[in-house]
């Protein structure tokens, strides 16, 4: 995935750049990097799974206009000015292999929950980093939902450092900052979802 993620920025203006280490939005494995050039963001993904490029691209579905395109192989995908996107140079071992979003599958019961989690995990974090000494006022309910990962998301992010975080001016750029801690928290979320599995239920369409 790095390899992959680190070939793609390459080829798309990149001076400004957030290294994403993971998806805090979805329950795959990640490697990406959000590209800032002047008043343009291009978008770099790479993916453990091929199946996760149509399911996270059918997020973005609704932004491809005339200013926004996309590019994508079998588990990568570059979102960005459709100029740029058409002079993406591919990775020779992982080519593109079309121009659209294509057709998600449907997430499985357990994806669907680690999914959830990992989104959790985000706004957790982000939250403890303002506020750490303070509870959210639906903090027993999660911890019902996802045993224990309340507490690995605030050793998660002391480790990482929450002065760190709040270094970034822009917090629409955290979710890059806290990326880090999402392989640690997503092994987290699938120790969870082993003690609560038979409480969830499958995602319409799923087996």
């Amino acid at each position: 995935m790095q390899s992959i993620a680190d070939q793609l920025r390459d080829s798309v203006p990149c001076d400004d750049a957030d290294a994403l280490l993971d998806d805090l939005a979805f329950w795959d494995a990640m490697r990406g990097f959000d590209c800032f050039n002047g008043g343009d963001a291009t978008f770099v993904r790479a993916y453990a799974h091929t199946a996760s490029v149509p399911q996270t691209l059918e997020d973005w579905a609704d932004t491809f206009n005339g200013e926004r395109a996309v590019a994508r192989g079998e588990n990568w995908y570059v979102i960005g000015p459709p100029a740029i996107v058409a002079a993406l140079d591919a990775p020779p071992d992982a080519p593109k292999i079309a121009g659209d979003a294509g057709s998600p599958t449907k997430l499985t019961a357990e994806q669907d929950y680690l999914t959830t989690c990992t989104q959790f995990v985000a706004s957790e974090g982000e939250r403890y980093v303002n506020h750490p000494s303070g509870r959210n006022e639906t903090a027993a309910q999660y911890d019902r939902l996802f045993p224990a990962v309340t507490a690995e998301v605030h050793a998660a992010v002391d480790s990482l450092g929450r002065d760190r975080i709040r270094k970034v001016p822009d917090t629409e750029r955290w979710v890059a900052a806290l990326s880090p801690i999402g392989p640690r928290l997503k092994a987290k979320c699938a120790t969870a979802y082993e003690k609560v599995a038979a409480t969830v239920s499958p995602v319409e369409g799923s087996p």
